[in-house]
């Protein structure tokens, strides 16, 4: 049961920081470009800024997933030998 909490708790923290990250990178990328994020589906959008911004926001999310699990790690062990010590 222990192994299945903390994986639901960090996919929850994963997905959380995904999130953030992803309007984090299109926030960025207006402010360094004036304009608003490539999307895939829009006919306009040069294939340049698309693979750039691409490859940009898929950093970030990778940084901050990496350190949201790590975070996560860092409080479900205090969390988990508490819980381990109240049962035993």
């Amino acid at each position: 049961m222990e192994d299945l909490t903390w994986k639901i708790a960090s996919a929850a923290a994963a997905a959380l920081a995904a999130m953030g990250a992803s309007k984090i990178a299109e926030i960025g990328w207006r402010l360094a470009t004036g304009n608003e994020a490539p999307r895939e589906d829009d006919d306009e959008a040069a294939l340049v800024s698309l693979v750039v911004f691409a490859a940009a926001s898929a950093a970030v999310v990778a940084i901050a997933q990496r350190y949201a699990i790590r975070s996560a790690k860092k409080l479900w062990k205090p969390a988990s030998s508490a819980t381990q010590s109240s049962k035993a």
